[in-house]
Order: structure tokens, then C-alpha cells, then sequence
């Protein structure tokens, strides 16, 4: 019996330390399995005073938010621009793409201008470039970087190297007026927020301390070539939307004209808004000032509402316009779950068309015409799925070339799109 009780004892014991072994044995994570959420955003300039009396973008936005996807890309590209009393800025190229890569995922963001002269020649540069990237590894690790470069950078006559170390700051002391601000030069941040970790670069900033520069406020903001990028905690459900004031795509599915006063709902809820004081694609159409406000709230329920504003429209000298434009979305979830409710509040104001009396302010939604010498117009167009809702109030397909956009390229004016997610 003893015996027995040994042997069995021994089998026990092997039957822990070896056989059971394999059962508990655990398996590395791969790329593919990080779990991490996405969001960034670039754009080429921001120029604002504190009172915001003088707002000029962001401009060439684009962004990424609320996904855990890989092979996502945004972009955006805008023609340069001139700002009273601050200066120019040449056009502008952006870029935002979440990425698997050979240890993980990742994130990049980039951002590139053309060129400015700011402050009556006091700053002059070629092209101007920041990219930030964010990345989170198999073990759980993040890691980033920060990128400037800045083609022929002078300031105040002096030049300065093309890579300049982070955070740089040049006093802008002008003569006769003594220091009346500061330039940063590459400014960089990364930083762990809670379990959001985040990469922000500023290629070039420049602040009004004081007061001096004819027709500029204390208070002055000019941002070149920013890029943010985030990683976040990954979520089960999620607000989305966008809107625009105007856009124009080639055939080809290349952007003509990137979206203007462009806004989008934030993840995790809250208001953002973009505005822009006019709008022009060149040979085809221009309106007034548009503005975009989107936001998203997570409780009591979920809702993202979208609306953009746009006034002046007119589409190849007189051919369509229209007074005022709103394009207005919101989606909307129970707290309970369940289906998502869609609402389209959109309107025209004053909507006329050459040769075409019939049509105006009440025409009904997604309406189909050809107008002559433009193309196919579709007004008040809608589309929606179990959780969004899309609103484009005025899209036209090019039936010849017009301006610098050829044949078959695709204008919208007035969008708006929103979504919660599951």
C-alpha cells in the first residue's frame, strides 16, 4: 500500500510538472494584435488673435479619430493664401495615416507648406515640413518622434538652419521697437496623458508679445506645419462626423480642392469648430464665409451633430446661387442601445438656377438635373446606413473642363455627416 501511495505520488507529480506544462504555456502577441486606438490631425497654418478677430484656418486639415484600424489615410491640400497684416503662406499638404508595422502600430501625421513671408519680411522661408509619429510595441511600450525641416528659414535677415533643435526660441526684437514677440522654431511635445500617449510638432510659431507691427494685436498666433498624433485606449463604440463647406475631387479620385472650413467630431465628445471668411475654386465657384461646428456628447446618450454653414454661393457666374446654405446632421443612441436615430435638418435659402424657375428653396431631397455648360447636379442629396446619415446640399459632376478641373471631377458644397458607432 505504501507503494501504491508512493507511485501514485510520482504520477501526480509529472502529471503537473510535465504533461500540464504545454496547457499553460502562453503565446507571444504578434503586430496584428495590439489593441490601440488612433487619432490625429495635421494642417498647414492657423493664424488667430486671442479675441479671435482674426482667425484664418486650420488650414489644409486633415484627420484621423475614433478607429483601431490599420491602412487609414486622410489628406488634405489647400492653395496658399494672403492674411492682412500678417503676410502669406504658400499652399499647404497634409497627411494623417495609422500603420501596422514589423513590431507593432502605429501612427503618422505630416504636414508641409509651400513656403511664407510673415510680418512684412521680418520671417521668410522655403518649404516648410513637421511629421510626428506615435507607436506602441508587442510588450505594451509606446514610443514617438518628432520631425522639422525649414527650407531657407530667415529671421530678421539672419538665416537659420534648415534642422533646428527642438524648442528653439529667437526673440523677435525689431528695430526701433525693441522685442514684440518670439518665434519657436521646431517646438516638440510627447507626453502620456492617462493611457493616451501623445506626439505634437510645430515646425513654426510665432507670438505678438507686444504691441509695435502695424495692424497686428498682442495676442497673435501664427502656427506653420503642425502635426498631432495620438494613441488611445481602444473602444467598443465610438462618435463620428464631419463636415465642410466645399470640395472638389478629380476623376481620378485625386483632391482638386481640399475641404474648407473643415470640422470633425472629437471620440470622446466635446465641440469643434472651423471657419473660413471666403471660398473660391477657381473658374467653377465662390461663396462668403462658412463655418463648421461639430459636437459629440456621450451621455445621457450618445450624439454626434454636425452643421455647416455657407453663404454668397455662386456657381459659375450666376449660373446656381444661392443666399445661405446649412447642412445639418445628428445621430443619436439610447442609453439603453438600440437603433440609431438619424436627423437631416438641412436648408437653402434663396436657391435659384438660371433657365430652371422651378427650382428653389423647397426642392425636395435628392433631386437630379443637368444644367448646361456645368454638368449633373444633385441638391439636398442623402444617404444613410443603420448609424449614419451623409448630407452634400449642393454636388455637381463636371460635364467639361472648367477652371483647372477637368472633365468628370466631382464639387461639393455644403457637407455634413454624422455617425455613432456600435
Amino acid at each position: 500500500m505504501k507503494r501504491s501511495m508512493v507511485a501514485l505520488a510520482g504520477a501526480l507529480a509529472l502529471a503537473l510538472t510535465g504533461a500540464a506544462s504545454p496547457a499553460f504555456a502562453t503565446t507571444a502577441i504578434t503586430p496584428a494584435q495590439v489593441t490601440t486606438g488612433f487619432a490625429g490631425s495635421a494642417y498647414g497654418s492657423y493664424i488667430f488673435n486671442t479675441d479671435k478677430t482674426l482667425t484664418s484656418g486650420p488650414t489644409a486639415s486633415a484627420s484621423i479619430a475614433c478607429t483601431g484600424a490599420t491602412g487609414k489615410t486622410a489628406s488634405n491640400n489647400v492653395s496658399g493664401l494672403n492674411v492682412p497684416a500678417v503676410g502669406t503662406v504658400g499652399n499647404a499638404t497634409t497627411t494623417v495615416k495609422t500603420v501596422l508595422t514589423t513590431t507593432g502600430k502605429r501612427i503618422e501625421g505630416k504636414s508641409t507648406v509651400a513656403g511664407a513671408n510673415l510680418l512684412g519680411g521680418l520671417i521668410t522661408a522655403g518649404a516648410i515640413t513637421s511629421e510626428s509619429t506615435a507607436d506602441k510595441n508587442t510588450a505594451g511600450a509606446f514610443a514617438g518622434t518628432n520631425k522639422t525641416t525649414i527650407a531657407d528659414l530667415k529671421v530678421l535677415g539672419i538665416a537659420v538652419n534648415a534642422n533646428p533643435a527642438a524648442n528653439t526660441v529667437i526673440d523677435l526684437k525689431v528695430p526701433l521697437l525693441g522685442s514684440v514677440g518670439k518665434v519657436t522654431l521646431n517646438g516638440q511635445e510627447k507626453r502620456l496623458v492617462g493611457t493616451t500617449y501623445q506626439v505634437s510638432t510645430t515646425a513654426l510659431r510665432v507670438e505678438i508679445l507686444k504691441a509695435g507691427l502695424l495692424g497686428l494685436k498682442v495676442g497673435t498666433d501664427i502656427r506653420l506645419g503642425v502635426s498631432n498624433v495620438k494613441l488611445t485606449p481602444p473602444q467598443t463604440g465610438y462618435l463620428a462626423g464631419t463636415g465642410y463647406g466645399t470640395r472638389a475631387t478629380l476623376a481620378s479620385g485625386l483632391i482638386g480642392s481640399g475641404p474648407t472650413a473643415l470640422a470633425s467630431v472629437k471620440c470622446s465628445g466635446g465641440t469643434t469648430t472651423a471657419n473660413v471668411a471666403a471660398v473660391n475654386i477657381p473658374g467653377v465657384a465662390s461663396a462668403g464665409a462658412s463655418v463648421t461646428t461639430a459636437t459629440g456628447v456621450l451621455t445621457p446618450e450618445a450624439k454626434s451633430a454636425v452643421v455647416n454653414t455657407i453663404s454668397g454661393v455662386n456657381v459659375l457666374n450666376g449660373v446656381i446661387k444661392v443666399d445661405a446654405i446649412k447642412a445639418e446632421t445628428s445621430a443619436s443612441r439610447a442609453p439603453g442601445g438600440g437603433a440609431v436615430k438619424l436627423t437631416d435638418t438641412s436648408t437653402f435659402t434663396n436657391l435659384r438656377i438660371a433657365g430652371l424657375p422651378a427650382i428653389n428653396a423647397s426642392v425636395a431631397p435628392n433631386t437630379v438635373i443637368q444644367v448646361p455648360g456645368l454638368g449633373q447636379v444633385t441638391l439636398h442629396k442623402v444617404s444613410k446606413s443603420s448609424t449614419t446619415i451623409i448630407v452634400t446640399m449642393v454636388e455637381i459632376v463636371l460635364s467639361q473642363a472648367l477652371g483647372t478641373l477637368p472633365t468628370g471631377s466631382r464639387i461639393q458644397i455644403g457637407y455634413s455627416n454624422s455617425s455613432v458607432g456600435a
